[in-house]
């Protein structure tokens, strides 16, 4: 199938454009010299709800497959190949912006407890908290989507095991181009990180 061909069967017109721009790099194999690297940080969200849970939670670094382990952005063409963006980048290692928006989201979420990363001291006394995460899609999609699919587990003070939730989450892409799908993928994070952060309310009584 040609590249024209997989542009016109694109669903809506902004996966359209965005495919566009990953055609046009990969028929001219990035040819031109001049081409200037955009660089992407996941934008920042305010938790719509608040929690008081008095717990010690560790964040453990999050676990990516290995097509995210990348700087280049990844996009879908088609249900069998994908791209690799070569000059729209994560700013910083995209497994490090995925816990650091994690840990701010449960921070401000659950403001009286204690959210660290993982290997840091916790307070004495607290209920003790881990969460583990693992992210295998992290990407555009030609379905018009931002996916986020991945697997979270939370853990007790003796590391047994509370809960364990496999999530995909797909957040349709607003506006074209590489900017709205960040946009999009980190308000498909933002729910990952809802959903844990309920189930931990949950578990611990905190509402009640």
């Amino acid at each position: 199938m040609s590249f024209s061909t997989l542009i016109n069967r694109a669903v809506l017109p902004g996966t359209r454009a965005l495919l566009a721009g990953v055609t046009l790099l990969a028929v001219a194999g990035c040819a031109s010299k001049t081409v200037q690297s955009s660089s992407y940080m996941l934008p920042a969200s305010i938790p719509e709800q608040q929690h008081p849970c008095a717990l010690a939670v560790s964040i453990a670094p999050i676990r990516l497959s290995g097509l995210l382990d990348n700087q280049g952005i990844v996009m879908e063409l088609n249900d069998i190949e994908v791209h690799q963006a070569r000059h729209h980048l994560w700013a910083e290692d995209i497994d490090v912006q995925l816990q650091q928006q994690l840990q701010r989201h449960l921070t401000l979420s659950l403001p009286q407890a204690q959210i660290i990363t993982k290997g840091q001291p916790l307070h004495a006394g607290l209920p003790r908290r881990e969460v583990r995460v693992s992210v295998n899609a992290f990407q555009g999609s030609y379905s018009g989507n931002a996916i986020v699919q991945g697997q979270w587990l939370l853990l007790g003070e003796k590391d047994q095991l509370l809960k364990q939730h496999n999530f995909r989450i797909e957040q349709p892409i607003a506006a074209d181009g590489y900017p709205a799908l960040v946009r999009a993928l980190g308000s498909a994070w933002d729910q990952v990180s809802e959903q844990l952060t309920a189930t931990m309310a949950e578990e611990a009584l905190c509402s009640r």
